[in-house]
């Protein structure tokens, strides 16, 4: 569920929290750089101003933070007079590009930083010779689907969220129900235009800046602030068929009847899936589903599900709905209109964790697991845990090398999501929340200590420290990150609690 703020009572909440902002956030300093911004012609939204408050609001009401300013750009040269003046007054910088970060980095990761909104960069456009799409970076991923498919019927691979923004989506990875078929969306990327820290303007690709073009797919909000996207598009699907399959007797507590379904549709994974197929594990409390959708006729989805079936208990039941590309992501998204305004106004308070597993779990830790999951009706948040069919023989995702991007999450065969709100979606979060999710995550590491379990950006975690971020965000890309950071970012400009070099 998703809380929109709209009643004044939450609104005149978070409000005081902003009254709160902590005094060492001096009038002086601030002034002191507002003065810099305004000097440079740079749009300019300052605490004193009415505006603040919306304009701050975090998706995750759970991490609120208070920029020293924020910056509202409309051009390039705005972002470079914005950098150069954070420089001057050594001042950090982030980029907020859909404002739906999980960790609310996008507003700095502390309080004092000055935080440029990209919300005015909002545009797609395809050259139909090409099929290449030119994106503004503010732009959101409902408004990337629905003006691709208007413009000669394209499509890229991306999440389910209309909301989310494409920046911080495409440059850490980017998975959606079209990924096994086609990638993620930074494997779309052909090139950027980005501005450094020094407030360069230049561009990325594959024969430009090609360190840069490697850091950025993966870890780009440490290395610059993109203004706009050139992405190889694809064409959409004529047709695909959303399912739901449900488990009859025994009773669904059963854990060792959860665990077989599991293993059954691991192996089906690893050896036959095909890359026109999204699965997904649906898990909480009670409820026990696997979801998903086949980019195809309900014919061949018929056929390809049938080996997969024939593991799973009689007593298995399916839902099914069949529809056009635009219509599928809109189901997907519960039914929300794809075309986004301006000023995003969904919120929640909650913790999210991920784990990425590079091979199969094995019957010890899906009991852990499972067994576990029992214990949260008793849970102190309202919980749910989803894992993503990433990998397997067909899949595009694991197809490009690991040396192409700073990714590092090719080698994912499911990607999980824990994720926790609090019951009413308004703070405070509830006390042992935080604790009853890592336990959580430690039921399935904890039994299969074998294996080299990792995480996924996009589902970033406030909590791991930097160094546990970087290895688990990271691995072995890390060291050469490190090396380009220090060559385009010396003075850590870019900067979040698990920033490249925190």
């Amino acid at each position: 569920m998703v809380l929109r703020l709209g009643s004044l009572v939450a609104l005149l909440g978070f409000a005081n929290l902003v009254l709160s902002a902590p005094a060492d956030i001096t009038e002086k300093r601030q002034s002191t750089l507002v003065s810099c911004l305004q000097a440079a012609s740079v749009p300019t939204i300052e605490i004193s101003t009415s505006l603040y408050s919306d304009e701050i609001l975090p998706f995750n009401l759970r991490v609120p933070f208070f920029p020293q300013a924020v910056a509202v750009p409309e051009t390039p040269s705005h972002i470079s007079s914005a950098l150069i003046c954070a420089q001057l007054f050594d001042v950090k910088v982030a980029a907020r590009c859909g404002g739906h970060s999980y960790a609310g980095f996008g507003l700095g990761g502390k309080d004092g930083s000055l935080m440029i909104d990209m919300k005015k960069f909002k545009s797609v456009a395809v050259d139909p010779s090409t099929n290449i799409a030119t994106i503004g970076a503010g732009t959101r991923l409902g408004d990337v689907a629905y003006n691709l498919f208007n413009q000669g019927g394209r499509a890229l691979p991306h999440g389910l969220c209309p909301g989310v923004g494409i920046s911080g989506h495409a440059l850490h990875g980017g998975y959606g129900m079209a990924s096994r078929m086609w990638g993620t969306t930074l494997d779309t990327i052909l090139e950027m235009e980005v501005v450094l820290a020094d407030g360069t303007i230049t561009t990325a690709s594959k024969t430009y800046n090609q360190d840069l073009f490697w850091a950025l797919r993966g870890a780009g909000s440490s290395f610059g602030i993109v203004t706009k996207f050139k992405l190889q598009t694809l064409q959409a699907p004529a047709n695909g068929v959303r399912f739901t399959y449900s488990f009859g007797q025994p009773p669904r507590d059963n854990i060792s009847y959860r665990v077989a379904i599991f293993q059954a549709l691991q192996l089906y994974a690893l050896n036959t899936a095909p890359k026109e197929l999204a699965l997904r594990l649906w898990t909480l409390n009670d409820v026990f589903e696997v979801t998903g959708v086949y980019w195809g006729t309900r014919a061949d989805f018929d056929t390809v599900i049938a080996p997969l079936l024939a593991q799973w208990p009689s007593q298995t039941t399916g839902v099914f709905e069949e529809h056009p590309w635009l219509d599928m992501l809109s189901s997907l998204a519960n039914g929300e209109t794809l075309a986004q305004p301006l000023a995003y106004t969904k919120h929640e308070t909650f913790f999210a964790k991920s784990l990425v597993a590079p091979e199969p779990l094995t019957a010890n830790a899906l009991t852990e697991f499972f067994n576990y999951n029992q214990n949260g009706r008793n849970a102190p948040v309202n919980w749910w845990v989803i894992a993503d069919l990433y990998g397997g023989v067909h899949s595009n995702i694991s197809s490009f090398s690991l040396d192409s991007a700073s990714y590092a999450g090719r080698d994912s065969l499911f990607t999980f999501q824990f994720y926790a709100t609090s019951p009413d979606q308004l703070p405070p979060y509830p006390a042992g929340g935080l604790e009853f999710m890592n336990h959580m995550v430690q039921s399935i590491v904890s039994a299969q200590p074998q294996t080299k379990f990792s995480a996924y950006p996009n589902y970033v975690d406030p909590t791991l420290s930097a160094s546990d971020a970087h290895r688990l965000y990271y691995g072995a890309q890390y060291p050469r990150l490190l090396s380009i950071k220090k060559t385009v970012d010396p003075r850590m400009t870019f900067w979040n609690p698990q920033a490249i070099g925190a």
